[in-house]
Protein backbone atom coordinates (compact mmCIF):
# COMPACT_ATOMS: atom_id res chain seq x y z
CA UNK A 1 0.00 0.00 0.00
CA UNK A 2 1.69 3.29 -1.07
CA UNK A 3 2.15 6.53 0.88
CA UNK A 4 -0.16 8.84 -1.46
CA UNK A 5 -3.59 6.12 -1.17
CA UNK A 6 -4.25 8.06 2.23
CA UNK A 7 -4.74 4.61 4.10
CA UNK A 8 -3.33 4.69 7.64
CA UNK A 9 -0.75 2.10 6.43
CA UNK A 10 0.51 4.69 4.21
CA UNK A 11 0.43 7.92 6.47
CA UNK A 12 2.19 6.10 9.03
CA UNK A 13 5.03 4.94 6.72
CA UNK A 14 5.19 8.40 4.91
CA UNK A 15 5.59 9.81 8.72
CA UNK A 16 8.55 7.82 9.71
CA UNK A 17 10.41 8.60 6.24
CA UNK A 18 9.85 11.96 7.22
CA UNK A 19 10.99 11.97 11.03
CA UNK A 20 13.89 9.85 9.70
CA UNK A 21 14.65 12.39 7.03
CA UNK A 22 14.66 15.07 10.07
CA UNK A 23 16.49 13.29 11.95
CA UNK A 24 19.35 12.83 9.43
CA UNK A 25 18.93 16.77 8.74
CA UNK A 26 19.70 17.84 12.23
CA UNK A 27 22.83 14.94 12.64
CA UNK A 28 24.32 16.50 9.22
CA UNK A 29 24.19 20.10 10.49
CA UNK A 30 25.08 19.34 13.92
CA UNK A 31 28.44 17.36 13.40
CA UNK A 32 29.05 20.02 10.39
CA UNK A 33 29.21 22.77 12.79
CA UNK A 34 31.32 20.72 15.61
CA UNK A 35 34.00 19.91 12.40
CA UNK A 36 33.77 23.77 11.63
CA UNK A 37 34.64 24.92 15.22
CA UNK A 38 37.03 22.33 15.97
CA UNK A 39 38.86 23.30 12.33
CA UNK A 40 38.12 27.07 13.29
CA UNK A 41 39.75 26.52 16.87
CA UNK A 42 42.82 24.39 15.56
CA UNK A 43 43.57 25.72 12.43
CA UNK A 44 45.97 28.88 12.62
CA UNK A 45 44.31 31.86 12.15
CA UNK A 46 40.99 30.16 11.57
CA UNK A 47 38.70 29.08 8.99
CA UNK A 48 38.50 32.71 7.42
CA UNK A 49 40.70 34.21 5.39
CA UNK A 50 41.88 37.55 6.14
CA UNK A 51 40.25 41.02 4.62
CA UNK A 52 42.83 41.58 2.67
CA UNK A 53 42.86 38.07 0.69
CA UNK A 54 39.02 38.61 0.28
CA UNK A 55 39.53 41.85 -1.42
CA UNK A 56 41.75 40.60 -3.87
CA UNK A 57 40.35 37.21 -4.19
CA UNK A 58 41.18 33.51 -3.21
CA UNK A 59 42.21 33.14 -7.09
CA UNK A 60 44.95 35.31 -6.50
CA UNK A 61 45.83 35.68 -2.85
CA UNK A 62 46.27 31.51 -2.86
CA UNK A 63 47.16 30.44 -6.17
CA UNK A 64 48.72 33.53 -7.37
CA UNK A 65 46.27 33.58 -10.77
CA UNK A 66 43.52 35.26 -11.89
CA UNK A 67 40.55 33.09 -12.45
CA UNK A 68 38.94 35.09 -15.62
CA UNK A 69 41.08 36.32 -18.10
CA UNK A 70 39.49 39.46 -18.56
CA UNK A 71 40.32 41.15 -15.51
Amino acid sequence: IGAWTGTAEGMEQQAISIIGAAISIGYAFGVTIIILKVMDAVWPGGIRVTPKEEEIGLDLAQHGERAYVNE
